[in-house]
């Protein structure tokens, strides 16, 4: 089955092998975020695992198919997608991309997936001091206050000098009731950063109140911070800083984080002097920092842009069953990737992952192998040669499969003949292989055969073109065929477990003249024949009409087929006659010889007199 149209991707991720892959590539279709923990959904496109879960979307955002997880009750990662990830994306960067994330779900008020995030940053990179910060944030949104300030002492003992971190630690303590312990904290931050106004403003509110405890100020650079908030608190108009201290004060505040950037730029605008005149900036002078923030911007995105082609190599994108490059690459519900084909030929033995052993009867019941669309673009980025030629193996594969004449699949199970309904139940693991084949070939034929002994299969046998499919939730299939020609076979193989067979067609051959007179009149006097069979009315008639149909009409031009009228054949496969003898009659090529056998036969049946169970019963008068 084909996957769903979709967008084409983006310009980067379209270059030659080696070149620099779009950042966009790697981003949540759904928060345009770095991927992290990536899980591919039912339509082939691939989200961050928090995307999904919980208040996800219903739809997917690129095709707006419904995104379905089958089979599983949580979404697992892609192990090869994060295997990419991990190996192509620096741990800096993805780290600061987390970060990034647990700050973005903290603003979006979902406080708990944040820490479940910020969590398993800190269990990656127990050094990452932001990670455990954020975590520190968001323990202290879900109001777990003493896990928080557990995080934020080891933060401060690990870094002294983060004023950020005691400036959190004191919120902390604030929260907790603790406030002369607060007052101390901020202290501390104001020692580390003079000019930090998030923690002189958070003083000041303390200090304003009535029962305001006295902080134990030492003498140190905070001294001074102190002073300026005590000034205020009594009325008094702050000291203003100097031109110094005002531009570090303006650096401190450009390199704030999270929350504490945006305090920053309320207490700027709270905190701004009245006596001093602020130059306007002209647009000259904002369009050149603008550029040059943009240049500097791209610079920084050029040294972080991940490069494929340096990073992977093609064991990095080889499917575990063929240890072949993937093709049309298929990631389950349990996160494991296969080719489509690899993974169907495992999932026709048995419904499980052939790596992990989880089951996979919900997703083969769903019956939709869409291919990964992300790793099958980061293929092309990064070796469209090796996928070229890829490819072109898989055509020429299918090509084979194309000819129906060499090496032909062929199902040794019944008589078939042309014309006539063959319906077949396919629960082989073989079968189930090459029906999958003949539809994906486009030929949709395949060649039925009976079993003979010493030759694995008859000398003969009709090809069957496949109508209809029916897929059974357990990976069995209820197959509706028809019959088209009669071949007899030269030569016999094999093919992954199933027959195969080169074969030539047969045809009737055909006359003209008095001899076609001759053969007109044959015709319609077994057709009569045929007509007085199945109007006979005794029970085998009946049942012979309900399961097989009434007897097709006859055709006015009776050498119009190569295998001849289609009623001859609808009655040889009704007959009580032996398969041999059905075989014989399958391949004569002489039209007359066949209508005169099948004229002997009916005569023959309809003068046997009807089974004794259908006769009148006597009267008991009659008995000696």
């Amino acid at each position: 089955m084909s996957g769903p149209s979709r967008p084409s991707s983006p310009g980067p991720a379209e270059s030659l092998s080696g070149q620099p892959l779009g950042p966009e590539l790697l981003r949540c279709p759904r928060c345009r975020l770095l991927l992290w923990e990536p899980v591919t959904a039912s339509c082939g496109h691939s989200f961050c695992k928090p995307c999904l879960g919980g208040a996800g979307p219903s739809r997917c955002p690129l095709c707006q198919e419904r995104l379905e997880l089958p089979g599983v009750g949580a979404a697992r990662c892609s192990v090869v997608l994060c295997g990419i990830l991990e190996r192509c994306v620096p741990r800096q960067r993805r780290l600061a991309g987390l970060e990034e994330r647990v700050r973005d779900r903290l603003a979006r008020g979902d406080a708990r997936e944040a820490l479940r995030m910020a969590q398993r940053g800190v269990e990656l990179a127990l050094d990452c001091s932001s990670l455990r910060l954020c975590r520190a944030e968001a323990l202290l949104a879900l109001g777990q206050y003493p896990q928080a300030l557990e995080d934020l002492d080891a933060l401060c003992r690990a870094e002294p000098a983060e004023h950020e971190a005691f400036f959190r630690k004191g919120k902390v303590l604030l929260e907790m009731g603790q406030r002369a312990e607060a007052l101390l904290a901020w202290e501390h931050c104001l020692t580390l950063s003079p000019h930090f106004q998030p923690a002189r403003r958070e003083m000041e509110k303390i200090m304003m109140e009535a029962d305001a405890p006295q902080p134990c100020t030492a003498a140190h650079p905070g001294d001074a911070a102190l002073s300026s908030a005590g000034s205020q608190v009594d009325g008094g108009s702050p000291v203003p800083p100097s031109s110094t201290q005002a531009q570090d004060q303006e650096g401190e505040l450009s390199h704030g984080r999270g929350d504490a950037g945006s305090e920053h730029s309320q207490d700027t605008a709270t905190l701004s002097q009245p006596g001093r005149r602020q130059e306007p900036e002209t647009s000259a002078e904002s369009q050149g920092r603008w550029l040059l923030d943009k240049e500097e911007e791209t610079a920084a995105a050029k040294c972080t842009q991940p490069c494929l082609g340096e990073s992977l190599s093609i064991s990095d994108l080889e499917c575990s069953l063929c240890i072949r490059m993937f093709f049309e690459p298929v990631t389950t519900p349990c996160g494991h990737t296969f080719c489509k084909e690899c993974l169907e030929r495992c999932l026709d033995h048995r419904p499980n992952c052939p790596l992990c052993k989880q089951s996979l009867r919900e997703y083969l019941k769903a019956g939709r192998y869409s291919p990964t669309v992300l790793l099958q673009d980061i293929m092309l980025a990064t070796f469209p040669t090796q996928l070229a030629e890829r490819r072109e193996l898989h055509r020429a594969e299918m090509a084979e499969l194309s000819n129906l004449t060499k090496n032909i699949p062929i199902f040794v199970c019944t008589m078939a003949f042309p014309g006539i309904p063959c319906p077949l139940h396919v629960f082989e693991p073989r079968y189930r292989l090459m029906v999958r084949r003949c539809q994906e070939s486009g030929t949709r034929r395949f060649g039925m055969c009976i079993f003979e002994n010493g030759k694995s299969f008859a000398d003969y046998g009709c090809m069957l073109e496949i109508r209809q499919v029916e897929l059974l939730a357990d990976g069995r299939s209820l197959v509706d065929t028809i019959g088209r020609q009669r071949f007899r076979v030269l030569s016999r193989g094999h093919r992954d477990g199933y027959h195969t067979a080169d074969i030539e067609y047969l045809e009737d051959r055909k006359v003209s003249g008095e001899e076609l007179q001759e053969l007109q009149c044959l015709h319609e006097s077994t057709y009569r024949l045929a007509q007085r069979f199945c109007e006979h009315g005794d029970l085998t008639s009946r049942h012979i009409l309900m399961q097989h149909g009434p007897l097709p009409e006859k055709e006015e031009d009776i050498q119009a087929s190569a295998d001849g009228p289609t009623w001859c054949w609808w009655l040889i496969s009704i007959l009580p006659l032996d398969p041999s003898y059905q075989l014989n009659l399958f391949s004569c090529t002489s039209l007359r010889a066949r209508l005169s056998q099948l004229q002997h036969i009916l005569t023959a049946l309809l003068q046997q007199p009807p089974p004794r169970h259908l006769l009148p019963e006597r009267s008991p008068r009659g008995r000696v």
